[in-house]
């Protein structure tokens, strides 16, 4: 019973090191990978004055079927619904990476911000909000600058 104790003593730990696999190493062989950073504050470059550089965060990061603006309720950059369909949901980690497999086709992604809130300061020319598109056996880069308390 001693042996199979520290037998299982030695051997979770070991199985769990082995198992646990770094965000940073790229998983998904098609999807988006990206990183989630915050700015806030002041922003602005003056004399003597150097901006902080964006830290990574973690967020919740919600894929939804590209979205228009006209599809989503709220002001920008903060949204209180989104009226298209949820594809995905994942979570960066403490450096703010994170990835995600997903179907070829286009998205909206955005983060889930205080109070519900749901967070996309980007739109295209037909005012689709943080639009991405995955290919086919292709992993596209969304970086997201949550910046919505910053002063530029």
């Amino acid at each position: 019973m001693k042996v199979n104790l520290l037998f299982l003593s030695v051997l979770i730990p070991v199985f769990t090191v082995s198992c646990a696999v770094s965000n940073n190493g790229q998983t998904v062989k098609q999807g988006i990978r990206g990183r989630v950073t915050l700015e806030e504050g002041n922003r602005m470059p003056g004399p003597g004055q150097s901006a902080s550089v964006p830290k990574g965060v973690k967020r919740d990061i919600l894929i939804y079927a590209v979205t228009t603006a006209a599809q989503a309720e709220g002001q920008r950059p903060l949204f209180t619904r989104i009226s298209t369909k949820l594809a995905a949901r994942v979570k960066s980690d403490s450096t703010g990476y994170f990835q995600c497999s997903l179907k070829a086709g286009r998205y909206s992604v955005l983060t889930a911000e205080e109070e519900g809130k749901l967070f996309s300061n980007l739109s295209n020319e037909k005012d689709e909000l943080s639009p991405v598109e995955v290919k086919p056996d292709s992993v596209s880069t969304c970086n997201i600058v949550v910046n919505y308390k910053a002063v530029y």
